[in-house]
């Protein structure tokens, strides 16, 4: 009866350390204060941990006092904490909140990353709030492949990145170079890919670059969110029986500015990114995608649908046969 008891008890120990751990180290989210607001500071020289941590409690930047000092007694930190004037985010981890303050990181500036962005807007984003440099952050895009994954032959690229800085947001201390931050977005991304989702990309035959390049189309294209699964299966379908894709979000990839509307010498446009024009995938990912559009191409629809057009309300009709795809569109035009 004893030894039937042991892997019970260890059982429970183990979920109360790992419950224990993740309360301490990124529960915050019930701190009484909206998430993404920018709160200022001072500690002050001689403040211990516990009057920093009830410090914190009282500015609604932490659940309890205590979860805070033990999350720095588990990082080892709790002597560790500097004396200076901070500025971070409410919503912000205990584990990243003991970070800052051991490293005397005084000022973060938030940078969020919207889902399907692409490099060039990332940049355009990074230099409008005056985060770094439009040019710079392209010109560590270009070549940046830390993972193998990433890596192409393809000289046709333009961002050997591209696909790959995830979409988030980003807490960027003073001086963070735009190399920087791209290491960060691919780093997220690397950490998004699990064992879990690794696994299902191996089962579906892919590559995490095909899967990454597919995702990144099915984003582009869906403008509700439940309809990702369904687009998805029909760009597989149509690359499984080897009809190009014909997705007008790569030719808009083609443009500094997108275009209201793609015409029919858009679709002439001599590029490997013209899925109208050369079959199969592009030579690369045309932005970057969530989590749940590449969740989407792992799980896509089994569909016999080839086609689909946009609807006034956002949402697609989906078409079996060419007929039936110009009179949805037809009846698209005359909705405008």
């Amino acid at each position: 009866m004893q030894k039937k008891f042991i892997p019970v008890l260890t059982g429970l120990i183990l979920a109360l350390v790992v419950g224990a751990y993740w309360y301490f180290n990124y529960s915050n989210d019930n701190a009484s204060i909206a998430t993404g607001q920018k709160v200022s500071f001072t500690v002050k020289k001689g403040m211990t941990t516990a009057d920093i941590a009830n410090m914190l409690h009282k500015l609604k930047l932490v659940n309890t006092p205590e979860s805070f000092r033990m999350a720095a007694k588990i990082k080892g930190l709790d002597s560790s904490l500097q004396a200076g004037e901070y500025e971070i985010i409410s919503g912000m981890s205990n584990k990243d909140i003991v970070e800052i303050l051991s490293k005397g990181e005084v000022r973060y500036e938030v940078f969020t990353v919207p889902e399907a962005f692409t490099i060039d807007k990332i940049a355009a984003k990074l230099e409008r709030e005056s985060l770094g440099n439009a040019n710079a952050f392209k010109d560590a895009a270009k070549k940046y492949t830390p993972y193998p994954y990433m890596e192409t032959a393809n000289t046709s690229v333009i961002y050997k990145a591209e696909g790959f800085a995830y979409p988030s947001t980003y807490y960027l201390v003073k001086g963070t170079s735009e190399k920087d931050v791209l290491t960060m977005m691919v780093r997220e991304f690397n950490a998004r890919l699990t064992t879990k989702i690794r696994d299902e990309i191996k089962n579906s035959k892919m590559s995490i670059k095909d899967v990454v390049n597919v995702a990144a189309m099915v984003e582009q294209e869906a403008r509700v969110r439940s309809e990702m699964p369904l687009i998805a299966g029909v760009f597989l379908k149509r690359l499984k029986i080897g009809m190009p894709i014909q997705s007008d979000t790569t030719i808009q990839y083609l443009f500094s500015e997108q275009k209201k509307e793609i015409s029919i010498e858009d679709t002439k446009i001599d590029s490997p990114y013209n899925t109208y024009k050369y079959a199969g995938l592009p030579p690369g990912p045309i932005a970057n995608p969530s989590m749940e559009a590449i969740e989407a191409v792992l799980h896509p629809v089994d569909t016999e649908f080839l086609y689909f057009v946009a609807g006034k309300d956002g949402h697609h009709i989906f078409s079996k046969t060419y007929q039936e795809h110009l009179e949805n569109i037809k009846k698209t035009s005359e909705e405008e």
